[in-house]
């Protein structure tokens, strides 16, 4: 994956195993590699945002640690996001006894 390939904001809707949805918006500023900051997060519904630091790059899959957390978020124990044949992100966030994924479109 091209550090450059997903600059840009990415929204969308994720779904969490407790049942309900929410949008997410994740701006990817700057080219990123292992220990940069990859971006900023959004979730109004909760609210939570804060910043994703990159933790490991293999093959079309990021992961990722939430940082600076502002709002209600919950604990995730992982965060990644896999850039999809189709061009779009697949956004999962797991924590004790939940999980939320969700399908992130470029936005223009």
């Amino acid at each position: 994956m091209k550090p450059d390939s997903l600059l840009g904001v990415w929204t969308g809707t994720a779904h969490n195993s407790n049942g309900w949805d929410m949008k997410i918006t994740i701006s990817i500023i700057q080219p990123f590699e292992v220990g940069s900051m990859l971006g900023v997060f959004d979730i109004p519904l909760i609210p939570c945002s804060g910043t994703f630091r990159v933790v490991t790059i293999q093959d079309q899959t990021i992961k990722l640690k939430a940082e600076r957390l502002q709002g209600d978020c919950g604990q995730a124990e992982s965060d990644s996001l896999e850039l999809l044949s189709d061009g779009t992100l697949r956004y999962v966030s797991k924590g004790k006894g939940w999980e939320t994924q969700g399908i992130l479109h470029h936005i223009d």
